[in-house]
């Protein structure tokens, strides 16, 4: 077992700047993930999913957890990968075609994400969609009519800079998520009665 350690810059994230289209697809994006960020002290602007009409339980009922992994059609323990062990990193993410080339294995979205024993699962995948926004550790790969980001959220633990999720994920995924939470709750309740 250890750590997925990392450069500061790495070959994969040294691209060129975006182009009209890129722009487009994160112009959506980035104000939701980053700036209005669901874990709000992370940004003085950022907006809790409470503010949204959600019950400040709502990761515990599992609904809208639920749709969130329905839409990018992710199953805890295949491709939506929980590390609780930073120095279990670097082995998950090599078995899930996520180690230190996952940027050229963009066929399916999956995740590895460390999650620690007090932290939510889901949104410790919107914290470290937001670490990878910010900071820059993000490529988009056009795909049809859509784009596939692949995503890394690091930081530095026993003097090294070390992976804490890779994330390969379409724009219209990103987008969707930010769809089913800003519109509350009833969308969810909505889509449930379809089903039956």
């Amino acid at each position: 077992m250890s750590l997925e350690r990392v450069n500061e810059h790495p070959e994969w994230i040294l691209v060129k700047r975006f182009n009209r289209k890129e722009l487009e697809a994160l112009k959506e994006i980035f104000p939701f993930y980053v700036v209005n960020t669901l874990y709000d002290q992370y940004s003085y602007r950022g907006i809790p999913v409470s503010e949204y009409g959600w019950s400040d339980n709502v990761w515990n009922t599992g609904e809208l957890k639920e749709q969130l992994f329905h839409v990018a059609n992710l199953s805890l323990g295949h491709n939506l990968i929980m590390v609780e062990r930073l120095d279990e990193m670097s082995e998950v993410c090599q078995r899930q075609h996520l180690g230190e080339d996952f940027y050229q294995y963009r066929d399916q979205e999956r995740i590895v994400v460390y999650v620690n024993s007090r932290a939510n699962l889901v949104m410790s995948i919107f914290k470290h969609i937001r670490n990878a926004l910010a900071h820059g550790r993000f490529v988009l790969y056009p795909s049809g009519e859509d784009y596939i980001f692949v995503l890394e959220s690091v930081d530095h633990a026993r003097g090294d800079l070390v992976v804490k999720a890779r994330m390969v994920l379409r724009a219209s995924t990103l987008i969707n998520w930010m769809n089913i939470i800003t519109k509350g709750p009833q969308d969810v309740v909505k889509r449930k009665r379809k089903k039956k």
